[in-house]
């Protein structure tokens, strides 16, 4: 009877990471900052997910003298349980509040020269959410 009982719960975390690795999620841990691509899902709980749609990005050229730094928009596309969020952060903007975490944008990469176009493709996000 036992060994039933583990063999169903063995099954069920292999379900559970098999449907995971299936979904093409990165897992992530809150409050650890990590590097993001366009495109790409993460997993930060098994509910709650997200995704950074695209990259805006109005900063000043690294070979380029500027009065103002510019800034960076990100467009996230956030998911939990069954209900989906769109919202824009800002790589100079405040902490975004959502549920219990806080979702903070550290970098943006890379800078690019005043004739260069960046691919979204290209762009890495350093991230950080951290719990309430």
């Amino acid at each position: 009877m036992k060994a039933r009982a583990i063999s169903r719960q063995v099954f069920g975390l292999l379900l559970v990471l098999s449907v995971t690795v299936a979904a093409g999620c990165d897992k992530i841990e809150p409050g650890e900052p990590f590097d993001c691509k366009v495109k790409t899902k993460y997993l930060l709980t098994p509910t709650l997910a997200f995704t950074i749609d695209s990259v805006s990005d109005y900063r000043c050229p690294k070979d380029v003298i500027c009065i103002w730094g510019g800034d960076a928009d990100l467009f996230f596309n956030i998911r939990t349980n069954l209900n989906s969020i769109d919202t824009v952060l800002s790589l100079s903007g405040t902490p975004y509040l959502f549920g219990d975490y806080s979702w903070s944008i550290l970098e943006v990469n890379p800078l690019r020269n005043h004739d260069q176009t960046v691919e979204q493709s290209d762009y890495r996000v350093k991230v950080l959410i951290e719990k309430n």
